[in-house]
């Protein structure tokens, strides 16, 4: 006949009983190893004596439950972390001890007319499912970052920023609020790249991606349109508004000295603003061709200048 405490120890889970006084009866090699406690040292001790912490988690409440109405009931970890002190599994592997992530499960356990006279404890390591789920979200999430960001310049790619312009349409349409984009366009960019190589080239376009991209207010959105030409949104902004906003990016970088192997460079960009106050706009194709029209201007008014497609608002 088959020694089911011994079957117990065999198994590769935590298991104990108790009875209805909460003490232990049955402790199995598993709980022993993992608490660090043998069987001589918690059978016939009440188990939050054993281990005083389950008190505050609530253990004692839900076993005396089990016990007066017979369903079992369960710990998870998103709603009660470590019910019981233990290390994962793993740690010891690793030699740096990490709390064990568990799901605990209190069952009846009935005799023969049904009352519950004892309860069975199970305990669950699931740290190791839990680390594995924890990379899975992580390598998601990079990868979602991935597919969304230009590989040079690290700011939103295309797809990413003309999305994100989609959704500020929208919005624009459905609350009546203002909404601006520009065009910024590096000067002369293939006269860097002729003159001094390609990796210059990327090196400026890289540092000026994310120079303007720190010069944004936290609500607007940059992203690579293509090549030297970038998309600038600016939600929630007029015409007056975004010029000023515009202007002070193409001023910061016509400023700003560009790094690349010990060597200065200087450059400068052109912008076209288009956007609305409550006057709906059409279609994103009609802000980019305003905006386009505008970029133009610039480039063919002499460059390192900002073009809006209402009136310059006055010189202070």
């Amino acid at each position: 006949m088959t020694n089911h405490a011994q079957l117990l120890d065999h198994l590769s889970i935590g298991a104990a009983v108790i009875d209805s006084s909460l003490r232990v009866v049955f402790w199995n090699r598993w709980m022993a190893e993992h608490g660090m406690l043998s069987q001589d040292e918690v059978i016939g001790r009440p188990i939050h004596e054993v281990m005083p912490a389950l008190v505050k988690k609530g253990f004692v409440k839900k076993a005396r439950e089990v016990f007066h109405t017979g369903q079992p009931s369960f710990f998870n970890k998103k709603l009660h972390q470590n019910i019981f002190p233990f290390y994962s599994g793993r740690s010891y592997i690793e030699k740096q001890l990490a709390p064990m992530e568990q799901t605990v499960i209190l069952s009846p356990l009935l005799d023969g007319d049904g009352n519950t006279n004892e309860v069975l404890i199970s305990v669950f390591d699931i740290s190791d499912w839990i680390t594995y789920q924890n990379e899975l979200l992580r390598t998601q999430t990079e990868l979602q970052r991935l597919s969304q960001t230009d590989d040079l310049t690290q700011v939103p790619n295309r797809r990413s920023v003309m999305d994100r312009l989609t959704e500020e349409l929208l919005i624009h349409k459905r609350k009546k609020r203002p909404l601006a984009m520009a065009l910024l366009d590096i000067d002369h960019f293939k006269k860097i790249n002729d003159s001094f190589g390609h990796h210059t080239g990327d090196m400026i376009l890289r540092e000026m991606a994310q120079l303007v991209s720190g010069m944004l207010r936290d609500y607007d959105a940059m992203g690579r349109y293509g090549g030297e030409e970038f998309v600038i949104i600016l939600p929630e902004t007029n015409g007056e508004q975004a010029f000023k906003v515009a202007d002070r990016l193409r001023d910061g970088i016509e400023k700003h000295e560009f790094t690349v192997n010990d060597r200065t460079y200087r450059i400068t960009v052109s912008l076209g603003i288009a956007g609305k106050g409550e006057e709906e706009i059409p279609s994103i194709e009609e802000l980019f061709k305003e905006a386009d029209r505008c970029l133009y201007l610039a480039k063919a008014s002499g460059r390192n200048r900002t073009e809006i497609a209402t009136p310059r608002p006055p010189a202070q």
